[in-house]
C-alpha cells in the first residue's frame, strides 16, 4: 500500500481516499503497477475510476438543497420536542460532510497547494462531520426506542436539555478519537500523504474511522430498529387505552393529537434508519471480506473488488443526501408543511373550536358546579 491518503479523483493513487476508509490495505500490490493509470486495465477498472471521479456531484446536487429544505420545514412543524434539534443538526452535518468532500476533491484535482494545514483541516472536518451525522441518527433511534418503550415518561426522559447533553458528549468523544489527524497528515505533490514509517497509526485511523462511522452505527441502528418494531404495537395499544379512559372529549382530542405527532416522528426516523442500515451494509461487508481475502493488483478479482468498493462508498455517502426525501415520503405532517412552504401559503394556526355537544356538556357542568357551591362556615 502506498502512502498516499488522498489525491484528486482520476489521479495517481485513486485507490485510496481521504474520506473513504481505505479498502486497499489488504491488496497485494505489484511494484510496477500504477493504479491511477487506467491503461492496460479492463473496462471494469475504468468504470470504477469514472465513478470515483464524478459520483459526488449528483449526490451533492440532490442532498445539499434537500438538507436545507429539511431545516426550513422542520422549523415550521410544532410539538416535536427534541426531535427538531436532532433533525436540524443532522441536516447541517450532512451538508457539511458533502461540502467538505466536494471542496477537497476539486482542490486536489486542480493541484491547488493547500499545505499541511489544509490537508489536516479538510481530512478532520470531512471525517468528523461524516461520523457525527451517523451518530446523530443513532441518538435519534435511541430516543425513539425510549419513547415507545416508556410512553408515559416521554417528558421525563426526553427533553432539549438531555438531548443537548448527549449531543455534546458524542461530539467530544468523536473529536478526541480523530484528534491525531490534526498533526498526522501532510501535503506533498498534489496529494495528502502520511509518513511512510507510520503504518501502525494509519491502521489505527483506518479501523477507528471504519468502526465509528460504519460498524458501530450499523449495529446500533439495526438493534434499535428491531427493538422498536418489537415494542411499538404494545406502546400504541397502551396509548389508545389511556386515551379512551380520559373524561372529556377535549382531553381525548389532545391525546389523539399527541399520538399522531409521535407516529409521524416514528415514521420519519424509522424510514431514515432502515435506509441507513441497507446503504451501510455493503461497506461493512466489504471491509470484513478485505480482512480475509487478498487481491493481487492487475487481476480480475482486484478490479471487481475495487469496483464494488466504489459502489459501496457511493451508497455510504448517499446516506447524507436522502433524509429529506425519506421524510417527505414517509411523514404526512412533514410533507404537508413543506408543500405549504413551497406554495407560499401562510401557516395560520386554526383556533381550537369546541363542538356543540361539548359546549352544551361544558355549560351543564359549569351550572352544576356553580349551584353546588356553598359558603364555608367558620
Amino acid at each position: 500500500m502506498n502512502n498516499t491518503i488522498f489525491q484528486g479523483s482520476g489521479l495517481n493513487g485513486t485507490d485510496v481516499d481521504v474520506f473513504r476508509l481505505s479498502l486497499s490495505e489488504g491488496v497485494t500490490s505489484s511494484p510496477n503497477v500504477s493504479y491511477g493509470d487506467s491503461a492496460g486495465f479492463s473496462s471494469i477498472y475504468e468504470a470504477a475510476l469514472i465513478i470515483n471521479e464524478y459520483y459526488l456531484w449528483p449526490i451533492f446536487a440532490v442532498g445539499f438543497p434537500g438538507n436545507l429544505a429539511s431545516i426550513v420545514t422542520i422549523f415550521r412543524m410544532r410539538s416535536v420536542g427534541s426531535f427538531t434539534l436532532y433533525v436540524v443538526l443532522l441536516a447541517i452535518m450532512d451538508n457539511c460532510a458533502l461540502l467538505v468532500k466536494l471542496i477537497i476533491y476539486q482542490l486536489l484535482r486542480q493541484k491547488v497547494n493547500i499545505g499541511d494545514t489544509g490537508c489536516r483541516a479538510f481530512i478532520f472536518l470531512g471525517t468528523f462531520c461524516t461520523t457525527y451525522a451517523n451518530w446523530i441518527l443513532v441518538l435519534m433511534a435511541g430516543e425513539r426506542l425510549i419513547a415507545v418503550r416508556f410512553p408515559l415518561k416521554i417528558q421525563k426522559y426526553l427533553d432539549y436539555k438531555k438531548s443537548i447533553i448527549w449531543i455534546c458528549v458524542v461530539g467530544v468523544l468523536l473529536f478526541g478519537a480523530y484528534t491525531p489527524i490534526l498533526w498526522f497528515y501532510s501535503y506533498e505533490s498534489g496529494s495528502c500523504t502520511y509518513p511512510p514509517d507510520s503504518m501502525e497509526t494509519v491502521r489505527y485511523l483506518h479501523w477507528s474511522n471504519l468502526s465509528l462511522s460504519a460498524f458501530i452505527p450499523f449495529v446500533c441502528m439495526s438493534l434499535f430498529n428491531v427493538l422498536i418494531m418489537r415494542v411499538i404495537r404494545q406502546s400504541f395499544r397502551l396509548r389508545n387505552a389511556l386515551r379512551n379512559v380520559n373524561s372529556t372529549p377535549l382531553t381525548r382530542r389532545s391525546s389523539c393529537h399527541d399520538v399522531s405527532t409521535q407516529r409521524q416522528i416514528m415514521l420519519m426516523l424509522f424510514t431514515a434508519a432502515f435506509v441507513f442500515v441497507i446503504f451501510v451494509f455493503p461497506l461493512c461487508a466489504l471491509a470484513v471480506a478485505n480482512v480475509y481475502v487478498e487481491h493481487k493488483a492487475g487481476t480480475l478479482s482486484f478490479e471487481l473488488y475495487y469496483l464494488c468498493g466504489q459502489i459501496a462508498y457511493v451508497l455510504f455517502d448517499s446516506t447524507h443526501a436522502l433524509n429529506f426525501y425519506l421524510y417527505f415520503l414517509s411523514a404526512r405532517k412533514f410533507r404537508h408543511h413543506f408543500l405549504r412552504l413551497t406554495s407560499c401559503k401562510s401557516a395560520k394556526e386554526k383556533p381550537i373550536t369546541l363542538s356543540l355537544q361539548f359546549r352544551n356538556q361544558f355549560n351543564r357542568m359549569s351550572l352544576l358546579t356553580a349551584g353546588s357551591t356553598r359558603p364555608t362556615a367558620v
